[in-house]
Formats: structure tokens, sequence, C-alpha cells
């Protein structure tokens, strides 16, 4: 009995590990961005983004055609024909992107603008490992409840003012420790895309990706892209995990560490932006990662998963 113990808290507390530092790896860029913001606390989200006012029509003044003046011998009358009016502006008609090339490069075009402009903005950041995807016992979902310190749940999730010029917009907001929001130019890659005209002056760009185990971060050297979800967010480097990982195994004897796998899958990033403006209103990524983990205890086999949800809201955006 105590050794079945032993075998269910070990590899939720090895679970424990691989989730935890998926928050902790992940939020570290984040706690150096906080060191230099105000963080004020809320308790609810509204979800409503500036909509900005549109441009009121402008009158066109057209000048006055005189009445032609009286005719006297061996003059003749002016043509109406020849007096010159002059034309109402013509308004550039804004088109909305439709292939999936199109769309993920106004999302580029406009995620890119945000992070090299830094307007103000506020920022919220939040996780969860919903019960249902916990695929353990009991045991392990008690430990599995333990995440939670490494974690910051919607309802303690503090909003965080970044004022205009803020810095650190550039560990913010991926790619990390660049001014781009977004290097993605690997269209196979996208699982879905769309725009909608919201019918309130805006539109919302939104889209997914195809599923990747294990993506890695795109380099901030470079900014070559070495997988899709590096190219729009801010995956956690395998090797940071592993690191962390083998500290702890190392100094348990009979306990390995197999294989564990980080599942990105059905994301989804969207952006509403002004038409009229080309610029951003909100950005939201909603990351969905499913955690598999394969550990011997001493002569047994034993494997199990859970999901991780991450979810980026940057909105009142103040151009």
């Amino acid at each position: 009995m105590k050794e079945k113990l032993v075998s269910v808290f070990t590899i939720g507390g090895l679970l424990l590990i691989i989730v935890a530092m998926c928050v902790y790896i992940g939020g570290i860029d984040e706690r150096k961005a906080q060191d230099t913001s105000t963080a004020v606390p809320t308790t609810e989200l509204t979800g409503s983004v500036n909509t900005p006012a549109t441009a009121p029509n402008v009158p066109v003044t057209v000048p006055a055609v005189t009445s032609a003046p009286p005719v006297t011998e061996g003059t003749t009358a002016p043509d109406a024909a020849t007096e010159t009016t002059v034309p109402a502006p013509v308004q550039e008609e804004k088109t909305m992107p439709e292939s999936t090339k199109e769309i993920i490069d106004k999302y580029t075009q406009l995620v890119n603008d945000f992070k090299e402009k830094k307007p103000a903005y506020k920022k919220k950041e939040y996780q969860a490992l919903p019960e249902e995807f916990r695929n353990f016992g009991k045991g392990v979902n008690v430990i599995l409840n333990i995440a939670s310190n490494y974690m910051v749940s919607e309802e303690d999730c503090e909003e965080l003012v970044r004022p205009a010029g803020f810095a650190d917009i550039v560990w913010d907001m991926p790619v990390h420790n660049t001014e781009k929001g977004c290097v993605l130019t690997d269209y196979d890659a996208v699982s879905w895309a769309k725009c909608e005209d919201m019918g309130d002056g805006t539109y919302k760009i939104s889209f997914s990706l195809k599923e990747e185990v294990n993506p890695q971060p795109t380099p901030a050297d470079t900014l070559v892209p070495v997988s899709a979800h590096g190219a729009v967010m801010q995956p956690i480097a395998t090797a940071d995990l592993m690191k962390e990982i083998d500290n702890i195994t190392g100094s348990l004897p009979g306990i390995a560490l197999n294989d564990f796998a980080l599942h990105n899958r059905d994301c989804e990033f969207i952006c509403v932006y002004n038409p009229e403006t080309d610029q951003v209103l909100s950005v939201t990524h909603h990351i969905v990662i499913d955690i598999t983990a394969d550990i011997t205890l001493f002569s047994a086999n034993i494997n199990g998963s859970a999901r991780l949800l991450n979810e980026m809201l940057i909105y009142d955006i103040t151009w």
C-alpha cells in the first residue's frame, strides 16, 4: 500500500513539475515586464474594446454657378457646358482580407505595428488545469491542484496597465525580446483563418494552427521561426523544461521520466482592429497545451496526461 501511494504521488509530482514549469518559465518574461508597470486589482473583465469614432462627413463646397450676363449685340452667351465644377473626393474602399495568406499577413502587419508604436494598453493573463482533462487517479488529481500555486486564476488575475511607450512590451507580448508580434510565413501550418465584419466599424481576425508537439520559440536574434506556434506565441523551450526536470529526477533513485510531450492544439489567435486606421483594438491568445508524460517507477511504467489553458488578453488600447 505504501509503494502504491509513493507511485501515485511521485508521478503526480513529476507531472506537476512539468505543468508548473510550463507556467513558471513562460512567466519569467512576464515578471520582468511587471517590474516596470502598474498592476490594478480587478475582479471583472468586460471584454469591451475601444472603438474609435467614425470620422465625420466633411461637406464638399462646390462653387456656385452665377447666372450668365446679359447678351449684348456683337457678343455671345457663355456656354454653360464649360463651367468648372469640383468633384467630390473619392473615399478609398477598405477591403477585408479573405484568403489564408491575406488574413495571416494582415494579422502580422497589425500586431507588428502595435508592438513597434507602443500605444497604451491593459493586459490580463491567467491559467487553468481543467479537471475533466486530468487523466490520472484521484491521488494525482489532488497533487495537480497544487499546481495552482504556480498559476494565476481568472478570479485572482490582476489588470496590468501599460503606459504609452512601454519599453518592456517586447517581453509583454510574443515574440519575446523583439518588436515583432508575429513572424509566421508558413501558411500551410494554418488550420483555419477568417476575418469578420463586426458591424460596428471593426473587423475581427481569428485563426488557429495545426497541432504541433513540443514547438520551440523563435530565436530573437534571427527571427527565423523554428515552429509555427513559436512564430505567433511563446512556447516553452524543451531544453529549459528538461533541465528543471532532470534536477529533480536525478536525486530520486528508481524514477525516470522516459518521455513527455507538450501538444499545442486548438490554440486560437484573435485581433480586433479598425479597418479605417489599421489600428489594433484588442489581441487575445487562447492557448491549449495537452501534456503527456511516461514515467518509470522502479519496474513499473505509468503514463498520464493533463491539459493546461493559458489566456492572454490585451485590450483598452489607446493610440
